[in-house]
């Protein structure tokens, strides 16, 4: 089965207002990321008309602020949550809010330290996303090492960052999407040289779109799928049964 660890239905519903009822017949097993309220629980709200997937909910590094804290904390607690995150930090880009200040990285600890300790509490997973900070992450080894999972969304960083983090016990899942479509070498690089069991495969849809497209819709899983394969020398079903093994480990499960 296909996988798609990444995706944001609400944002996608918005450009592609027909892709649920196409997803509900395909065979894709995913996970829905919501940043408010509002989107978790107009996504949550898809399983009645047939969509089956896990969910996630996170505090963004793009804006960390807590005001959905609690939310979180009882999604969590009743047990409607399988992912925590979008977690992590974010100095890409040249507004304020996004330089590496003093004041913007005391921010992006107290969102991301609030959802390590969730993480931690609860068992379940961490989604982290991260640019220009992937030297936080070895501040924080020794709590990540202890949870469940870890999974890096559209993985930025180097192999040798990515064999560190294992190295030091890091139970850590990195995901390629259109990065490796689009050529991104470190993202390339890093598919190509982590071990197998490290690897997952998402979308991000509708944001990182194929070079070419003006969204990312949740079809171009194949083509990412496709590209992976090229690259780490294996056929399609074979990376699909790779990435869908890795996944059912990140939950405890048996594929």
């Amino acid at each position: 089965m296909p996988v798609d660890a990444h995706i944001h239905f609400a944002n996608l519903f918005e450009r592609d207002p027909g892709f649920p009822g196409r997803f509900a017949a395909s065979a894709i097993s995913a996970c829905a990321a919501s940043h408010r309220p509002d989107e978790f629980l107009w996504t949550e709200a898809l399983h009645a008309k047939g969509l089956e997937f896990r969910t996630s909910f996170g505090i963004h590094p793009q804006w960390p602020v807590m005001d959905h804290a609690d939310f979180l904390a009882d999604l969590v607690r009743e047990g409607r949550v399988d992912v925590i995150g979008e977690a992590g930090f974010d100095f890409f880009g040249d507004r304020p809010e996004y330089t590496r200040s003093d004041e913007n990285l005391a921010a992006q600890r107290r969102a991301f330290e609030f959802q390590l300790e969730l993480a931690l509490a609860s068992g379940l997973p961490l989604l982290v996303h991260i640019r220009r900070a992937i030297d936080l992450m070895f501040e924080y080894a020794k709590p990540l090492s202890k949870l469940r999972a870890v999974i890096f969304h559209s993985w930025p960083g180097t192999p040798g960052e990515a064999q560190a983090l294992l190295r030091k016990k890091v139970p850590a899942y990195f995901s390629f999407g259109t990065i490796v479509m689009n050529g991104h070498k470190r993202a390339v690089e890093s598919l190509v040289a982590l071990p197998a069991d490290t690897i997952l495969s998402e979308t991000d849809a509708p944001w990182q779109p194929p070079r070419g497209s003006s969204f990312c819709r949740y079809e171009d899983l194949g083509r990412v799928v496709e590209a992976m394969a090229a690259l780490r020398g294996l056929e399609v079903p074979a990376l699909d049964s790779l990435v869908a093994d890795n996944w059912a480990r990140v939950f405890g499960e048996d594929s």
